[in-house]
């Protein structure tokens, strides 16, 4: 895995069920920052949950408890640091595939799993690292007295360790869209596009009412839309960058999360109540470096929250 944010499912008996948080990931160093968001689960309040940090070995999945996290309301949300020395046989973070969550016990029939991909899943086949062997320890045999004792040569210490190379699967590239038009920022362009490209921006910002606003700011909307405060696709993209989009467009609002278009994406954002996705609006608003991408699918998610006026 690479530091990121990573989607946890529910699974039951095995079987995948549905969304119910995230997991963002933050390394510095040798340690890892986990933003852990859980909500919706289906245990007490107050309860004790373990969380493993595992990797693939075939079918096997060997993992490690690296904390005990609590439940209130069904909901999880805490922030742990974790030294990689923690991780099975103390492993770097890009050897590992994935976190797990899971109640007390050898089998439970409900866990919760983020993983970089999806895999078939066999909850009994999580098991701990294997010992190391510890060598036997051998006394070597006098030598006889007539024999001059011999000293064998030092082995040479100059043996460099095997590179264990990239366990992570590569992610195949997202397929742009044929019909959508190239960014005005493309290299090259002459002066007078440049220039014409300015113009069509602040004519798009005049046609246009949009705003950045914070997550708390969704409390001005109707009070039917505050529920979306603790979606798990808004709190993905609002940790992401750091902002959401409030648009106005022939006299509805529409709110909108930050994210890059890509066909699985399209499919995760249209579950969580975002089915339309747009680029307009990030030329419009002016963001800080860390609030966009450079990437030209950069743009929001959105939904219509309503009619109303942006002023």
């Amino acid at each position: 895995m690479n530091p990121g944010i990573f989607y946890l499912y529910e699974y039951e008996n095995n079987k995948r069920k549905r969304n119910v948080g995230f997991i963002k990931i933050a390394r510095r160093y040798q340690t890892c920052i986990l933003q852990i968001h859980i909500r919706g689960i289906s245990t007490g309040n107050g309860a004790s949950l373990e969380l493993y940090a595992f990797y693939r070995d075939g079918n096997a999945m060997t993992g490690t408890q690296i904390a005990t996290l609590t439940c209130f309301g069904k909901t999880v949300s805490e922030r742990l640091p974790v030294s990689e020395r923690s991780f099975p046989e103390g492993r770097p973070l890009s050897e590992m595939d994935g976190f797990l969550i899971k109640l007390p016990g050898d089998k439970p029939a409900v866990f919760w799993m983020a993983s970089a991909f999806f895999f078939p899943v066999d909850i009994s086949q999580l098991r701990p690292p294997a010992a190391p062997e510890e060598e036997s320890e051998t006394i070597p045999a006098p030598a006889p007295e007539e024999e001059p004792e011999t000293v064998s040569a030092p082995a040479p210490d100059n043996v460099e360790a095997e590179d264990p190379g990239n366990t992570e699967a590569p992610v195949p590239e997202s397929n742009r869209e044929s019909s959508e038009s190239p960014s005005v920022f493309s290299d090259g362009i002459s002066g007078q596009e440049r220039e014409s490209a300015a113009e069509d921006r602040e004519y798009r910002k005049e046609k246009k009412k949009a705003r950045k606003i914070q997550r708390s700011d969704i409390s001005v909307l109707p009070r039917r839309f505050w529920f979306l405060a603790n979606n798990s696709f808004l709190l993905h993209g609002y940790h992401n960058y750091n902002h959401l989009l409030l648009a106005e467009e022939d006299g509805r609002l529409w709110l909108g999360v930050p994210g890059i278009y890509d066909p699985r994406e399209a499919k995760v954002a249209d579950l969580f109540g975002f089915p339309q996705f747009t680029r307009e609006y990030a030329d419009c608003l002016e963001l800080e470096p860390e609030e966009c991408s450079d990437n030209a699918d950069f743009g929001y998610w959105c939904r219509c929250v309503g009619a109303g006026r942006i002023g």
